[in-house]
């Protein structure tokens, strides 16, 4: 886990953000298939029985920018 929580200023788009957690994962493919899994699945349930709305994105790294 790279970052969860703390203090966060939105300074573009939408107000509605809460939380953030970033995990990084060796591939993409590891990413999407954590969030695939059984147990992953099982866990969300009880979130998507009414615990509220989640944004859940997963991006390719690339590489850095040059500055």
């Amino acid at each position: 886990m790279l970052a969860r929580g703390g203090k966060y200023r939105v300074m573009e788009g939408p107000q509605t953000f809460h939380r953030f957690v970033v995990i990084e994962f060796p591939t993409l493919e590891q990413g999407v298939a954590c969030f695939e899994s059984r147990e992953y699945q099982e866990a969300a349930a009880f979130r998507r029985a009414g615990g509220g709305m989640v944004e859940n994105v997963i991006v390719e790294s690339g590489d850095a920018t040059v500055i």
